[in-house]
């Protein structure tokens, strides 16, 4: 488990978040919200994947990638989310720790919330080739914000910060869990969005679980994930 400042502001200052997963859970296909709304996760899988929580301390993901159906899959989707976005502030991340070398063919979704393309309003945190980015679109215009040439390393934890710090400002963080020293500079992007309200479920570790499908449909994620949260400024 990992402590709260990874959805800390800008200034350190810490926030309630209105989801968190921590790597407990209720049963082998239900992940435990440690905050007060109780927005518990249902894991879904396909291909033979499982979710699971090694210790209760973090959440593994199916390992390697798959680029030939059937494909061990899992994701999950958080009950009851209500409307996680709109016109303010907001912030959503997670830590991360790849286990196998990404594949540079597929994505690797670590959090997405709406589709992609005009008049879809989405936010996401995307880890795609080892390379973590931040996107955000109102259905109109798209903000996408990366941390210049920066990889992840297999093996080594991450936390990962997305912020729509200002009605205009975006922004990204990569920190060591550790120490919780940046690994680069924070990176920022200016765009003018309006409410981010996206539509349909969030999902977290992949795009959706489908047996006909590889991880170029998918975007699964592989590897481990640790509090994962979103919150409201």
């Amino acid at each position: 488990m990992l402590a709260v400042t990874a959805a800390a502001g800008p200034s350190g200052v810490g926030r309630a978040a209105e989801l968190r997963y921590t790597g407990a859970m209720i049963s082998p296909v239900v992940v435990a919200d440690s905050t007060r709304h109780a927005r518990h996760g249902d894991v879904l899988s396909a291909g033979g994947g499982r979710l699971l929580a090694p210790g209760g301390a973090f959440l593994r993901f199916p390992a390697g990638p798959c680029h030939a159906p059937p494909c061990p899959q899992a994701i999950v989707v958080p009950r009851a989310p209500g409307r996680l976005g709109g016109p303010g502030p907001f912030a959503f991340g997670a830590a991360v720790r790849l286990t196998a070398e990404p594949s540079r063919a597929a994505g690797m979704n670590v959090w997405q919330y709406g589709l992609a393309g005009p008049g879809h309003a989405q936010w996401k945190l995307q880890v795609d080739g080892g390379v973590p980015t931040c996107r955000w679109s109102d259905g109109a215009g798209v903000v996408l914000v990366r941390p210049g040439t920066l990889r992840l390393r297999v093996g080594r934890w991450y936390v990962l910060r997305c912020a729509r710090v200002s009605p205009v400002l975006f922004e990204l963080r990569v920190l060591d869990r550790g120490t919780g020293a940046p690994v680069v500079a924070p990176a920022y992007e200016v765009g003018k969005l309006g409410a981010i309200q996206p539509q349909g479920m969030p999902t977290i570790g992949g795009k959706r679980v489908d047996s006909g499908q590889d991880d170029r449909q998918t975007d699964q994620f592989h590897g481990d994930l640790d509090d994962v949260y979103f919150a409201y400024k």
